[in-house]
């Protein structure tokens, strides 16, 4: 996390000190931007889950095109960009779990430790794991229907 933030906020709790406030009352800053941040974790954990379903729902879909049959042709990603849009997604998740992780990190700079942000990392980390090891099954999967899609047609066009 930005340490000119961290330094920002340590630099007003020893102010606020100074002037004698007590120092439940000091660390209101601290607490002010704990909540804030946990409210920034609760509308990633809404986003997060939402993309987390559609993988979900996508994978099951993408397998049955796999399988023999008149769906196995109906969608080559000859230029791979379904693969690279989830490999892009993929690599903006595993950037927002370091970012989650950071946040921590800094909190434990402070010396403050909550419960309720706590739990926010960890149910956030759980899905942006999930998530990326479902971006990486999807693209293993599309990658596999391709190749034997274009197997396929390679066959045919021999015969």
């Amino acid at each position: 996390m930005s340490l000119p933030l961290l330094e920002s906020i340590k630099k007003l709790e020893n102010t606020l000190l100074k002037v004698g406030l007590p120092r439940f009352m000091a660390r209101v800053p601290v607490w002010w931007l704990c909540w804030y941040y946990c409210r920034v974790l609760d509308d990633k954990i809404r986003r997060m889950a939402q993309i987390n379903l559609k993988f979900h729902k996508w994978l099951p879909l993408v397998r049955r095109m796999t399988e023999p049959g008149p769906n196995q042709m109906e969608l080559i990603d000859i230029d791979r960009s379904m693969q690279g849009d989830m490999a892009s997604t993929r690599t903006t998740m595993w950037e927002l779990r370091s970012y989650c992780i950071d946040i921590g990190a800094m909190f434990d700079r402070l010396g403050y430790v909550s419960g309720a942000l706590h739990r926010r990392q960890q149910t956030l980390l759980r899905l942006l794991e999930d998530s990326c090891a479902s971006a990486s099954l999807l693209i293993d999967t599309i990658a596999e229907h391709d190749r034997q899609a274009l197997e396929l047609l390679r066959a045919q066009q021999v015969a």
